[in-house]
């Protein structure tokens, strides 16, 4: 190869007019095969050494000049037309990551002013129901009356056998959300082994301002130097190694609980909270055959009884215990049943349909 130019002056320039992309397309022509000496070269020191190397090996770049400058100019002037480029580019890069940062910080403010209007309406609304109204010394007597009779109502409605309308009422409510409900400081869900805590706090709070401190059957959970939102005995036993905590989002803490007993829901998280109706959870078929064999039917049994029940039916035990006296019934035709009342063990008077 010769190099074709005497003097950096006579060296090939863009045409007048051309477009710097079409150009910058043109050249591309060539980084599949640059890119391979690149990689083979491993670093710009040798893909340069290279590069210059066959110049002169392979061309009269160094020695057909007129003058000895000529080779140093023609390199300085590409140089320099790329630097520019580059630095412009450099500074095009700079100004999105400039606006996009703006925007970022934008969001994450506008953020942070609705998690704190959240909160304080939160807030606000939790003050509220905790108001204490003063009420005179009839008004107390008489709500203590009116509770009271409530409470014996609901007794002898049980002790008859009689359905009221708030427990039909109950019946038509759908199962709870992910098997747990909410009260005015948490939400809360869970498996049969395991429950998910969602604990609200201030907007803007890091792991290390918070106190989350699990036990065999306590849990407390708040904000440093603050009274705790959380502070008593949970509903039954966890396993606290197995249990673990993490600040979401800077304003929920989520608590992970490993329950002590795998084989039991929980009405509740903490005692004296509002209890869910345990008889109503449908767990998911994925969870169930999750589980090992012996297990899963242990499950399977307790769902099965806990909707027998709630049908007023006999459960899996019952309906063994009718067999069995069926088959005694069929052994001994001479013996006379008609008026017997059998009580299987449930509660009743033996006055399932098994038909």
């Amino acid at each position: 190869l010769k190099h074709r130019s005497r003097t950096a002056t006579a060296a090939p320039s863009r045409r007048p007019g051309k477009p710097q992309a079409m150009e910058e397309a043109a050249d591309e022509r060539f980084d599949g095969l640059l890119l391979n000496v690149a990689g083979q070269a491993g670093s710009i020191d040798t893909i340069l050494d290279i590069f210059f190397g066959f110049l002169q090996r392979k061309t009269d770049f160094f020695t057909g000049g007129q003058d000895d400058k000529a080779a140093q100019d023609l390199v300085l002037k590409y140089y320099e037309k790329h630097r520019k480029i580059g630095q412009k580019r450099k500074q095009e890069q700079a100004e999105k990551n400039r606006i996009a940062d703006e925007e970022r910080k934008q969001k994450a403010e506008e953020k942070k002013r609705r998690d704190e209007e959240e909160y304080q309406q939160r807030q606000a609304e939790l003050a509220k129901k905790s108001k204490i109204e003063e009420v005179t010394d009839e008004e107390a007597a008489k709500i203590k009356a009116d509770k009271e009779k409530k409470v014996a109502e609901k007794d002898e409605a049980k002790a008859e056998g009689a359905e009221t309308k708030e427990e039909e009422e109950d019946n038509k409510e759908p199962p709870p959300l992910g098997n747990g409900g909410s009260t005015d400081k948490y939400t809360w869900t869970q498996t049969l082994t395991a429950l998910e805590v969602y604990v609200p706090v201030r907007p803007g709070m890091k792991a290390k301002q918070i106190v989350c401190d699990i036990g065999v059957d306590t849990l407390k959970c708040g904000i440093k130097g603050e009274p705790l939102i959380l502070q008593g005995k949970m509903h039954a036993k966890v396993k606290p190694d197995d249990c673990m905590w993490t600040l979401l989002d800077s304003k929920t803490v989520q608590i992970t609980l490993e329950k002590f007993d795998g084989m039991k829901w929980w009405t509740c998280v903490m005692q004296g909270d509002p209890e869910i109706d345990t008889k109503k959870i449908v767990p998911e078929n994925s969870k169930l055959s999750d589980l090992d064999g012996e297990t899963r039917m242990t499950v399977e049994k307790m769902m099965y009884d806990q909707r027998q029940k709630a049908l007023g039916k006999p459960t899996s035990e019952e309906e063994k215990q009718h067999d069995l006296l069926e088959k005694f019934k069929a052994a001994h035709p001479e013996m006379d049943f008609s008026k017997a009342k059998v009580n299987y063990g449930g509660g009743g008077a033996g006055n399932f349909n098994f038909g």
